[in-house]
């Protein structure tokens, strides 16, 4: 789809959205793309838990499956608003901040940091 549209559609739920003046406008900032399809804020978190839960082992309990989902939600979230506090992210996947500080410092942990090439002397 182009960078302007008069209307964007979401692959999944098809809700559209656009200006009221039928002007091109660009695509939402909460909505995204994922090749040649578009996908509103919903069926994009929906998406996430989904990836999750399709990855789980087959013997997976119940509760490992519930926690999977939630903890690819949370990362999907800290992914599109990072600068988002524990609280505003917590409320957008209807967890708690404890959740949400726990996942957040595990992604910051697991982020290993590109070695300062300028700071190594040569010799």
């Amino acid at each position: 789809m182009a960078a302007d549209a008069c209307r964007w559609s979401c692959a999944r739920c098809a809700v559209s959205v656009g200006r009221m003046d039928g002007e091109p406008s660009i695509l939402p900032p909460s909505w995204s793309q994922l090749d040649d399809e578009t996908f509103c804020l919903t069926c994009s978190r929906a998406r996430a838990g989904e990836a999750a839960m399709e990855s789980a082992p087959d013997e997976s309990s119940r509760e490992e499956r519930v926690r999977l989902r939630r903890t690819a939600l949370i990362e999907f979230e800290i992914g599109r608003v990072p600068e988002a506090s524990n609280r505003v992210v917590a409320l957008a996947c209807r967890t708690s901040g404890a959740a949400v500080a726990a996942v957040r410092d595990r992604m910051e942990q697991s982020t290993v940091p590109a070695p300062d090439l300028d700071a190594r002397s040569v010799a």
